[in-house]
């Protein structure tokens, strides 16, 4: 009987996400392969993150100090 299942590695253990229908104590042959999941999610944030700081840039507006007047001493 062969299954594919989806896990994650929690301390350097596979613990997958739905239990197995196997007996305990019985030997498997595991082959593992990343899912490529994360890294699209994280590169499609980033690009709308770029994409929202291009169309609309933050300005305070507010005033600049001077390295004298943020290092100024009484």
């Amino acid at each position: 009987m062969q299954t594919q299942i989806t896990a994650t590695v929690v301390d350097g253990v596979i613990k997958p996400d739905q239990p197995l229908s196997l007996p305990n104590n019985t030997r498997v042959q595991v082959t593992v392969e990343p899912t490529e999941d994360w890294r699209v999610k994280m590169r499609e944030g980033l690009e709308g993150m770029r994409r929202l700081i291009e169309e609309q840039p933050m300005r305070s507006g507010g005033l600049r100090y001077t390295r004298d007047e943020l290092h100024e001493r009484s």
